[in-house]
């Protein structure tokens, strides 16, 4: 696939050719966000009153689609095939539901940011706040990024930034390069982008295919999901 990459005010911007423009056996071939690949994703996941929060997203809804689950993998895959990478990243945990079949596909490492004293051999960051509450320390294994490697940190949904920092902190720490921290959603509203140029991280591009505008599945309402006796039972995030 012919493409053209340029980096635009820390963001990197993926030109298509002309050959591009037309469909494939996958369905639409504009990965942009929030264009047409991410409203077919975004029309599969539903949102739910979840441990205390009114929107909670739920990628879930995608993973019950394999034909719509490939698609979120294609749009990672043709963006940061492009762009290149040494390794990616995933957080615990849903980062490690997506961040594998990307790395396979890339053939490319892949690296377990998980909590501390879930991993042997690891080298554990400071502590940070967690998405909406408490506080957490993410570890990483020792080793697995050398100097001046280029490492994609890969999660499912950026709220507040607090993880993504963490991340980054680790990466950093070892020597290597954060290309690019990527999710599926961004909740805008929430604004990580102010927290981690305040952090000293604004060298740092976050991209994300949609963000919550285009999420209106409304989970309780969908007659097609079964919620049933459905109760928030979620503990504090």
């Amino acid at each position: 696939r012919a493409c053209r990459l340029r980096l635009q005010r820390n963001k990197y911007v993926i030109k298509m050719s002309k050959t591009d423009t037309k469909e494939t056996k996958t369905g639409i071939n504009d990965y942009s966000q929030n264009g047409p690949v991410a409203k077919k994703i975004a029309s599969v996941v539903p949102y739910f009153p979840f441990k205390g929060i009114d929107k909670f997203y739920d990628i879930g809804g995608f993973l019950k689609h394999p034909e719509i689950f490939q698609l979120v993998i294609d749009v990672f895959v043709a963006r940061y095939k492009a762009i290149g990478v040494d390794s990616i990243a995933g957080f615990d945990a849903r980062g490690f539901v997506i961040g594998p079949p990307i790395a396979l596909a890339l053939k490319k490492p892949f690296i377990m940011l998980r909590k501390k004293g879930k991993m042997p051999n690891a080298i554990s960051g400071t502590e940070y706040g967690k998405e909406y509450a408490g506080k957490d320390v993410l570890t990483i294994p020792r080793g697995s990024v050398k100097k001046g490697d280029r490492v994609l940190l890969i999660d499912d949904l950026v709220a507040t930034g607090g993880t993504l920092s963490a991340g980054i902190e680790l990466v950093k720490l070892l020597g290597g390069v954060v290309v690019e921290c990527a999710c599926i959603v961004e909740l805008k509203f929430l604004n990580a982008r102010k927290k981690l140029d305040g952090l000293g991280y604004k060298d740092v591009p976050v991209w994300a295919l949609m963000d919550e505008s285009i999420l209106t599945l409304d989970g309780l309402k969908a007659k097609d999901i079964d919620t049933q006796g459905y109760k928030d039972d979620g503990e504090a995030h």
